[in-house]
């Protein structure tokens, strides 16, 4: 009996969190199958006794992406309410309790398991970000419980040898030349052509995913659904000597046959390690001579299928472009990369910081969170230790994709995805000049460079009758989306029944798409901006929003309007929430009590006649 972990993870964290409980079993000489739950078959849930599960929350409190097909399953109304009869579980969430659905995804997830006959086999975990050590307050006493409670049920691996942990354990994953590979197995392969570090316009290659069924041996391999696109516009929309780069973006699909995306839909990029990072990991892990060797990834349990953020088995490759395309080596080390270091650090001195950042979370915050240190920068501090090429697939987080809103209708621009893009760029506590990753990569692309892409259903969806109203609240990048919806509400003919709340910080100098809202305002479109700086008092979208109370109150009570709102995660989503429910309660247009108007805004959300975006 293999115990199975299921992990959902946005940022990454989740995935960390079931990486560290595999290793864990592991240690423990059990074997344990990890992976994420997009890439599960759902059919087969029913057939696996022991699982554990793991996830992020996603928005307001919505499961994250990839939880999204597992969840869609298990809320079937057809199913037999002990369906799950067989399945012993436990579960532990991430989250953030500074937001009102504290750990939401994994509460309800957990829920639902139980109802359709799930045993819970010891306590749920609820990770905290806000707790004083992180989500190690929440997840070491939760995953003492779960080893106790599960290992007894698990047969050890025969010759199995205990491990300390500083133990380094034996790889997973391996990374072998072809020139050995292929020789074994009697290929003919032209070694002079399989590295895809080396592609025109600097572009990445597509990802792809390896589907594995459990309980057979065979398995197939299939491209992932992105599609190749052409970089047409790379342009700064807002002012020169403002502090902010705010770039619109216009990809064109290469295939002109491709299906029209919906309002709202979702383009994912998958951006690039730098040269320069790339090439400073390499000498610091005196890997240079290995770098542009063609190798092949394979998973060296059979228990265990290689995640889906690496290059599938049999897929030629090369370590310079998996550090390029597919490993993360800009972002800030977590706990479990200092751990990792640990294990393979013989330098006593370094040996010694390096357990003051295991045993306390704050050295970690202080020394890589805080500054946005990254992983380079992290070994060029430790310049003793190695990551050796047989765990550098372990070691290494996945380089992760970046999802924006779509800009643009398709029906507007055809065969065009347009996208407003904020380049992250900023200054540490220590006075360091930081620039995000993907911005980076953004900002070196010219136009005419070949990109994939990968284009998701929304998570907003407009009504499809044109007399009904909508609102939509934008603030700053957030508008974005709005954009694409007003532009199909425009061909809707609803433009008459279609509001638009953009807030900005000055109409000179990040005023978004300013002739447009121009334009359709002459249409007849309610056209509200909110300029926060252009006046001694700050204005903000929730301020105009209370001032049309009536029209607030008669298109979302009266009439049975919409309301979506997209932008940063900070208090925007909940006070315009509030202003909403203002607009519709005695104190501004409507006959609700202040607690009846926030159960029917709170209800709109429930029922999708209102929708959030944040991040």
């Amino acid at each position: 009996m293999i115990p199975l972990i299921l992990y959902a993870s946005e940022t990454g964290n989740a995935q960390d969190v079931a990486e560290r409980v595999a290793r864990s079993f592991r240690s423990k000489g059990r074997k344990i199958t990890c992976q994420s739950m997009e890439t599960f078959p759902i059919q087969s849930l029913i057939h696996v006794p022991l699982i554990i599960l793991i996830t992020s929350t996603h928005g307001r409190g919505d499961p994250p992406p990839a939880m999204t097909s597992l969840w869609k399953a298990l809320l079937r109304a057809n199913l037999p309410k002990d369906i799950l009869e067989d399945v012993h579980f436990t579960l532990f969430g991430l989250g953030d309790s500074s937001y009102e659905r504290f750990c939401y995804a994994g509460k309800i997830l957990a829920r639902r398991m139980e109802d359709l006959g799930g045993n819970k086999l010891c306590g749920y975990g609820w990770g905290d970000e806000r707790s004083p050590n992180g989500i190690e307050d929440a997840l070491i006493p939760w995953l003492k419980e779960t080893l106790d409670t599960f290992l007894p049920y698990l047969p050890i691996i025969p010759d199995y040898t205990p491990l300390e942990s500083t133990d380094l354990p034996p790889p997973i994953y391996s990374l072998t030349p072809i020139a050995t590979s292929s020789k074994q197995n009697g290929l003919d392969i032209p070694l002079d052509k399989l590295s895809i570090s080396d592609i025109p316009n600097g572009c990445a290659a597509p990802t792809r995913v390896e589907d594995m069924i459990r309980h057979h041996d065979d398995g197939w391999v299939k491209p992932d659904d992105w599609v190749w696109a052409t970089l047409r516009k790379n342009e700064r929309v807002t002012k020169g000597d403002w502090w902010q780069d705010v770039r619109e973006i216009e990809l064109e699909f290469e295939d002109d046959d491709i299906e029209p995306y919906l309002p709202g839909s979702i383009c994912s990029l998958q951006p690039q390690s730098s040269e320069e990072d790339v090439t400073m990991f390499l000498e610091l892990m005196d890997l240079e001579s290995q770098a542009d060797i063609p190798m092949t990834v394979k998973s060296l349990l059979q228990e265990q299928s290689l995640p889906q953020h690496l290059p599938p088995s049999g897929k030629p490759t090369t370590l310079r472009s998996l550090l390029t395309n597919h490993l993360d080596i800009r972002c800030s080390p977590r706990k479990s990369f200092f751990e990792w270091l640990r294990r393979l650090s013989s330098d006593e001195r370094e040996q010694e910081r390096l357990d003051e950042f295991i045993d306390d979370p704050d050295e970690i915050h202080t020394y890589a969170t805080r500054p946005s240190r990254s992983i380079v920068e992290t070994l060029a501090d430790f310049r003793q230790t190695k990551i050796p090429l047989s765990h550098i697939l372990e070691i290494l987080p996945p380089l992760r994709r970046r999802q924006f809103s779509i800009a643009s209708s398709f029906e507007a621009h055809p065969g065009k995805v347009q996208l407003l893009v904020a380049l992250v760029e900023y200054k540490t506590n220590l006075k360091i000049p930081r620039r995000g990753l993907c911005s980076q990569w953004l900002d070196s692309l010219s136009v005419g460079s070949r990109i994939p892409i990968h284009i998701s259903p929304p998570t907003l969806y407009l009504p499809l009758d044109p007399e009904i109203p909508v609102i939509l609240v934008g603030p700053g990048t957030g508008v974005a989306p709005m954009r694409a919806f007003v532009e199909a509400r425009v061909a809707q003919g609803a433009i008459d029944n279609t509001a638009l709340y953009f807030g900005c910080r000055s109409k000179y100098a990040d005023f978004y798409f300013s002739s447009e809202w121009q334009k359709y305002g002459e249409m007849g479109m309610n056209i509200q901006i909110a300029a926060s700086r252009d006046q001694e008092e700050k204005v903000y979208v929730q301020h105009l929003i209370k001032e049309n109370k009536e029209e607030v109150h008669e298109w979302l009570v009266e009439k049975g309007g919409y309301v979506f709102i997209s932008g940063s995660s900070n208090a925007m989503p909940r006070e315009v929430r509030e202003a909403l429910a203002w607009c519709i309660s005695t104190e501004g247009a409507g006959t609700f009590s202040e607690e009846e108007a926030k159960e029917y805004i709170e209800r709109m959300f429930e029922e999708k006649r209102g929708g959030e975006e944040s991040w």
